[in-house]
C-alpha cells in the first residue's frame, strides 16, 4: 500500500470535490428541469381546499339539485295560498238557442269571469308541506357531506405532495452523500489507501440512488397531478406549498395537555369517547337520516287522519259584456252574477287502505329507526378506529425522531471511523441505509398523523381549519377538562 502523503491527498479532494459540483450540476437540472421557465406560486392548505370547493363539479351539481328541492317547498307552500282563476269567452250562433240550465242564450254573448279559490283545511296538503321541509333539510346534510368529501380529498391530495417532495428531499440527500463517499473512495484508492472494489460498490450504490431519485420524482409529479386535478388548474402547474405541523395543524394533538397523556390508553379511550359525541352531533349522515325519520313520522300522523274532512272556499262573479239577441242588435250589458260557497269533503270509509295506510307508515318508521341504530354504530366504530391510527401515528412522531437522531449520530461516528481506517466498508453502508430509513419514517409517520387526522375531522363533521382560533380553542379546553 502506497505511504499516505497529506498533499498529495488535498489535491485528490480537490479535484473530487471539482467532479462533485458537475454531478450535482446534473442532478440538479434532472429534477428541475420541468419546473424551469415557470415562477412557482405560493399554495397555502385553506386556498387548496377553497379552490376545489369553487372548481369541483360534483359539488355544483349537488347545489342545483339543493336549489330544486328548495322550489318543492314553495311549490308545497302555494297550496295554502289563494288560487286565483280568470277567464274570458265569447260564442255566435245563428240565432237565439235555449238551455236547461241557462235559459235563452242569445246568439252573440261575451262574458268574462273570476274565480278565488282558498283552501281551509286539507290534511295532505298541511303534510306534504312540512314533509318536503324535512326532506329539503336532509338534502341540506347531504350536501354538507358532499362538502366535507371534497375538503378532505383536497387536503388529502396536498398532504400527498408534501410528502412526496420531502421524501424526493430525503433521497437527494442521500443521493449526496453517496457521492460524498464516493469521492473519497476514489481519493483513497488514487493513493492506495482504499479498494476498487469500494470504489465500484459506491458507484452501483450511485446508480441505484440515482433511480430512487427518479422513481421519487415521478412520485412528486403523480401527487401534484391529483392536486391540480381537484383544484381544477392545468395538470402541470407547479406550486409552492406551505408545510403543516403537529404544533399549528394538529387540532386537539397540539394542546399538551392532551399530547403528553396520550400513551395512557385509559385516557386514549376517553379522547375517543369525546370525539365520538362530536361525530354523532355533527354527522351529516345522522343529520339526514333524523330528517327523513322526521318527515316519515310526519307522514304516519297525517295517515291516521283520514276521518277528518276537508273544507275549502269557493267565490266566483262572471259578467256579461256583450249580448245579441236575434232581430234586435247588438247591446252591451252589464249583467253579471258572482256566488260564495264553502264545500267540505268526508270519506269516512274507502274499504280499509286508510287503515293499511297507517300499518304500511309505521314499518317504514321502524324501519327508518333501525337504520339509525345502525348507521350511529358504524358512524362511531369508524370515528373511534381513525382516531385510534391517529394516535399511533402521533406517538410514532416522537419515537421516529429519537430513530432519526441516533441514526445521524451513528453515521457520522461510523464516517469518521471509516474515515481513519477504523470500520469496514460496509459499515459504512449500512449506516447510511439506516439514516435514510429513519429520516424516511420520520416524514412517513408526520403525514400519516396528518392524513389520519384529516379522516377523523371528516367522520365528526368539524374541520377545526374552517372555523375561528375561539371555537376550536373551546373544543380543546372542554376534552382537556374531561381528561383532567
Amino acid at each position: 500500500m502506497k505511504e499516505f502523503n497529506e498533499l498529495e491527498w488535498s489535491r485528490k479532494m480537490r479535484r473530487a470535490n471539482t467532479r462533485n459540483l458537475g454531478f450535482w450540476l446534473l442532478t440538479f437540472s434532472l429534477v428541475t428541469a420541468p419546473a424551469l421557465g415557470q415562477r412557482p406560486k405560493t399554495l397555502s392548505w385553506l386556498d387548496a381546499i377553497d379552490q376545489a370547493l369553487k372548481a369541483n363539479q360534483r359539488l355544483a351539481a349537488a347545489q342545483e339539485d339543493l336549489l330544486s328541492k328548495k322550489e318543492d317547498v314553495s311549490i308545497a307552500k302555494a297550496n295554502f295560498l289563494p288560487h286565483v282563476g280568470v277567464g274570458a269567452g265569447f260564442s255566435k250562433a245563428k240565432a237565439d238557442t235555449f238551455s236547461p240550465d241557462s235559459g235563452v242564450i242569445s246568439a252573440s254573448t261575451g262574458l268574462v269571469g273570476a274565480t278565488l279559490t282558498q283552501m281551509i283545511y286539507d290534511e295532505r296538503f298541511f303534510a306534504d308541506f312540512e314533509i318536503e321541509k324535512d326532506l329539503y333539510a336532509g338534502q341540506e346534510e347531504s350536501f354538507r357531506n358532499s362538502r366535507y368529501e371534497i375538503i378532505s380529498g383536497a387536503g388529502q391530495a396536498y398532504i400527498g405532495v408534501l410528502l412526496a417532495e420531502e421524501l424526493l428531499q430525503l433521497q437527494l440527500d442521500n443521493l449526496r452523500l453517496t457521492q460524498e463517499n464516493l469521492e473519497i473512495a476514489r481519493a483513497q484508492e488514487e493513493v492506495g489507501s482504499s479498494s476498487l472494489q469500494q470504489v465500484l460498490r459506491l458507484e452501483s450504490q450511485l446508480y441505484g440512488n440515482q433511480q430512487d431519485v427518479a422513481d421519487q420524482r415521478s412520485n412528486v409529479i403523480v401527487n401534484r397531478l391529483a392536486l391540480n386535478q381537484v383544484r381544477d388548474r392545468p395538470a402541470e402547474e407547479i406550486n409552492t406549498l406551505q408545510k403543516l405541523t403537529v404544533e399549528r395543524d394538529g387540532f386537539i394533538f397540539s394542546s399538551d395537555g392532551v399530547s403528553q397523556v396520550l400513551p395512557n390508553e385509559d385516557k386514549a379511550r376517553l379522547v375517543r369517547d369525546y370525539l365520538v359525541e362530536m361525530g354523532v352531533k355533527n354527522s351529516p349522515l345522522i343529520a339526514e337520516l333524523d330528517r327523513e325519520i322526521s318527515a316519515q313520522r310526519r307522514q304516519l300522523k297525517s295517515n291516521k287522519r283520514w276521518l277528518i274532512p276537508d273544507a275549502t272556499f269557493n267565490a266566483g262573479a262572471d259578467a256579461f259584456f256583450l249580448r245579441t239577441d236575434e232581430g234586435q242588435g247588438s247591446q252591451e250589458t252589464d249583467t253579471g252574477f258572482w256566488k260564495l260557497g264553502v264545500s267540505i269533503d268526508w270519506f269516512p270509509f274507502d274499504g280499509g287502505a286508510d287503515v293499511s295506510r297507517v300499518h304500511q307508515a309505521q314499518a317504514d318508521l321502524r324501519a327508518l329507526e333501525s337504520q339509525r341504530r345502525e348507521l350511529v354504530s358504524t358512524v362511531e366504530q369508524g370515528i373511534r378506529a381513525s382516531a385510534a391510527l391517529a394516535i399511533g401515528d402521533y406517538l410514532k412522531i416522537a419515537m421516529a425522531r429519537s430513530q432519526a437522531e441516533a441514526a445521524r449520530q451513528n453515521y457520522d461516528l461510523v464516517f469518521e471511523s471509516y474515515f481513519v481506517g477504523e470500520v469496514a466498508f460496509l459499515d459504512l453502508l449500512d449506516a447510511q441505509t439506516q439514516l435514510l430509513d429513519a429520516n424516511s419514517a420520520v416524514t412517513i409517520a408526520l403525514y400519516n398523523f396528518l392524513l389520519d387526522l384529516l379522516i377523523v375531522e371528516q367522520a365528526i363533521g368539524y374541520f377545526p381549519f374552517l372555523d375561528s382560533p375561539a371555537q376550536v380553542q373551546a373544543i380543546v379546553k372542554g376534552l382537556e377538562s374531561r381528561l383532567r
